[in-house]
């Protein structure tokens, strides 16, 4: 099988190249050749491409091993969902055999759903029913950049387009199981100017500073723009607990003058979202073998008398103690770190926050200063 370069499409749409070839039989080998490319847009939507649905060793492996008994025969003519009506090309050639052939080319999209069910029945990827059950879905936040002096919530009051546009991506996120939580609950933000002092780098981005304190997983942010009946809209997808970019992507609705900006927003995200969520799908199940991800963060406070004894005490409950962690700042008076937590241990972060309480009480005295979801800010001072 060969593929030539896809044509990006939130349909999943590729040009395919097969090749066929029958001795002394051109229909026959012209079919081959058209099954063949058949099998090569859907072997290019599992491997290939910058999106692949296949990103991990494990997976690849597994598909490896049923690959043969999967392309077999017309079966996979059901992952078609729509061809062209033209030929890009068809012309004889030699197959590598040594055999006359034909080579075809033709344009199709592929069904990425049904796709991706199959390969979870199969075993090939975890479903996205397995990934909620063993560590639930993430949580995701859907806001929009944010001009300077400005928040989220004001760009919503003040830009339709841009509620209008956040509801098409909440729309696309609940229809495939994902926990959104909404900006909105403006309850849960009396936290902020606690946080704002107490999270470096926090003052610096609001949106962060917002996915933090409503304790989303990872937030996606987009940007837009109608201009002449053609809508443009950049969407990026973070992880709320280091403003890591998990995936950015510019989607591109069609020309169309005179039309209503609404549903040339809704194809332009259409067009970016799939392949972003795919790699927030990748991030999640990454994650799932290490464990829950935590953000911890000890704010020391005190006059120790030797401080270097705290920070050894807390070294060893996070090394010890953890599936797995990242030490991001390390200072007299703040340790930030990053932890995977197995589920059966700490599936909740008070769990976390019990378990140091009871670690360092011969050390220092600990006490909870945030406890949200995901981030446990923690104040250690003298016992």
């Amino acid at each position: 099988m060969l593929q030539d370069n896809p044509v990006s499409d939130r349909k999943a749409q590729a040009r395919a190249v097969g090749l066929g070839g029958k001795k002394g039989w051109f229909d026959d080998a012209d079919k081959n050749a058209w099954l063949d490319s058949r099998k090569a847009a859907v072997q290019f939507v599992l491997l290939g491409g910058t999106d692949p649905m296949l990103t991990t060793p494990d997976a690849k492996n597994k598909f490896e091993a049923i690959a043969e008994e999967f392309y077999k025969g017309e079966n996979i003519n059901k992952y078609i969902s729509w061809e062209a009506d033209k030929v890009n090309s068809v012309m004889k050639t030699t197959l590598p055999n040594g055999d006359k052939g034909v080579k075809f080319t033709k344009l199709y999209r592929v069904n990425k759903q049904l796709l991706r069910e199959d390969m979870a029945a199969k075993g090939v990827v975890a479903s996205q029913e397995a990934l909620a059950s063993a560590q639930g879905n993430p949580i995701i936040m859907v806001i929009p950049e944010t001009p300077k002096g400005q928040t989220p919530l004001q760009v919503f009051d003040s830009n339709p387009l841009a509620r209008h546009a956040a509801a098409v991506i909440e729309s696309y996120l609940t229809a495939r199981t994902y926990e959104v939580q909404v900006p909105r609950a403006a309850e849960q933000l009396n936290d902020m100017s606690k946080m704002q002092a107490e999270v470096k780098g926090a003052e610096e981005d609001i949106a962060y500073q917002i996915a933090l304190a409503l304790g989303s997983d990872v937030y996606i942010v987009f940007n837009g723009q109608v201009t002449n009946g053609k809508a443009s809209v950049q969407v990026k997808a973070y992880e709320t607990t280091t403003a890591r970019l998990l995936g950015t992507e510019t989607g591109y609705s069609a020309t169309r003058a005179g039309a209503a900006m609404e549903p040339l927003v809704e194809e332009a995200i259409n067009d970016a979202i799939e392949k972003v969520l795919s790699r927030v799908t990748a991030y999640w199940t990454k994650d799932l073998s290490d464990g829950i991800q935590y953000k911890l963060i000890f704010n020391i406070t005190g006059n120790f008398g030797e401080v270097q004894e705290v920070q050894d005490a807390i070294s060893d409950i996070i090394e010890g103690d953890f599936a797995k962690s990242k030490e991001m700042v390390a200072t007299d008076k703040t340790m930030d770190y990053l932890v995977w937590a197995k589920k059966d241990e700490f599936s909740k972060a008070r769990n976390v926050m019990r378990h140091i309480q009871k670690k360092l009480k011969e050390t220092a005295k600990v006490t909870q200063i945030v406890l949200n979801k995901k981030l446990i800010i923690v104040g250690v001072s003298e016992p």
